[in-house]
């Protein structure tokens, strides 16, 4: 980090839930919601038009009549477009020390892989970002394959998985196959857990009780309860309290909502300060806010939950996690 950049904002970053993409991958990301759980594309629709300057009514209108030609109307907005060395010196400025890109396993319109285009991006700033691979478990052959070629030909160091999306039972066999190829590559795993917006899937498709149950399998594979488990907090962090190796990471919910009384938080904000504050992790998902991550990270320094603490959940553990000191020094 640049002298400036260090003196502007002495807390530095690790965020662990960065969604970084070009136009192409907008698309397909943006497809699979309108393929998959349509329903994402009514409850984002505000954050999605803000970001593309489309007419809302239109937007909703088309969502109704054919979900993907509603995604056509955001992507030829051009404002999806990605200059990823301007992002990097954007998080440069924000103080983020590392960034942790999600990646995909839906298809390209060119036939280009999803995984790939964020591996690229990553390859060109391993100083700043990190690639995972996104996978889909409707084939877990196919996701197997994915996962290594992912992690030893492309250089991707994690795993992520939202059931919800391909509809795929995380405690089946062929489930279980992946999670154990991702602990024996060594690579960790963010796994979406509490409540969907999907509308037409279980709103307890993927929660504590899987990843439990995965953790007790898997006792040596790195699981994140991506999105912190909520409603189910409580019990999130009583796995992270049973699990050394479970952890929780709470993006796309700020910090101000946890703070209200009767949100649900109230466990993570008193056993995030004491027997699992070594488990919390910070990461951003900055579109579904239309916030910048440092100022995601500013609402979690106004928690006020002290200064070590702070440090801990927005930087400490996932630069321990990702292993960024020995990495930086043998780079």
């Amino acid at each position: 980090m640049s002298a400036p950049a260090q003196q502007q904002h002495e807390q530095s970053l690790v965020d662990m839930a960065g969604v970084v993409l070009d136009e192409a991958c907008w698309e397909a990301y943006l497809l699979g919601f309108a393929r998959d759980v349509p329903n994402y594309l009514h409850v984002f629709g505000e954050r999605m038009t803000a970001m593309a300057g489309v007419d809302r009514r239109e937007f909703r209108r088309a969502v109704v009549r054919d979900p993907e030609a509603a995604v056509g109307l955001l992507i030829d907005s051009g404002a999806f477009a990605l200059d990823i060395d301007a992002h990097v010196a954007d998080l440069e400025r924000q103080g983020v020390r590392r960034q942790v890109m999600l990646g995909g396993m839906v298809p390209l319109r060119d036939g280009g892989s999803f995984n790939g285009r964020v591996a690229e991006f990553a390859q060109r700033h391993p100083e700043r970002l990190e690639a995972w691979a996104g996978l889909d478990f409707r084939d877990p052959d196919a996701a197997l394959a994915e996962l290594r070629t992912c992690v030893l030909e492309r250089g991707m160091r994690g795993a992520g998985i939202a059931h919800f999306l391909d509809g795929s039972d995380p405690l089946a066999p062929g489930s279980h196959a992946v999670y154990a190829e991702a602990a024996r590559l060594g690579v960790p795993f963010w796994i979406h857990a509490g409540h969907n917006l999907s509308g037409t899937r279980p709103v307890d498709f993927c929660t504590w009780r899987h990843l439990d149950a995965i953790a007790r399998a898997h006792p040596d594979l790195v699981v994140i309860a991506g999105h912190g488990g909520w409603p189910w907090v409580l019990e999130t962090v009583a796995i992270c309290q049973r699990h050394p190796n479970v952890y929780l990471e709470f993006s796309t919910h700020r910090a101000p909502h946890m703070a209200v009384p009767g949100s649900g938080w109230e466990p993570l904000l008193a056993h995030g300060r004491a027997t699992i504050r070594h488990k919390v992790l910070f990461g951003s998902v900055t579109w579904a806010h239309g916030l910048s991550v440092r100022e995601l990270a500013d609402e979690v320094v106004a928690l006020d939950l002290g200064e070590r603490v702070t440090a801990m959940w927005l930087h400490d553990n996932g630069a321990r996690l990702l292993d960024l000191t020995r990495r930086e020094v043998t780079a």
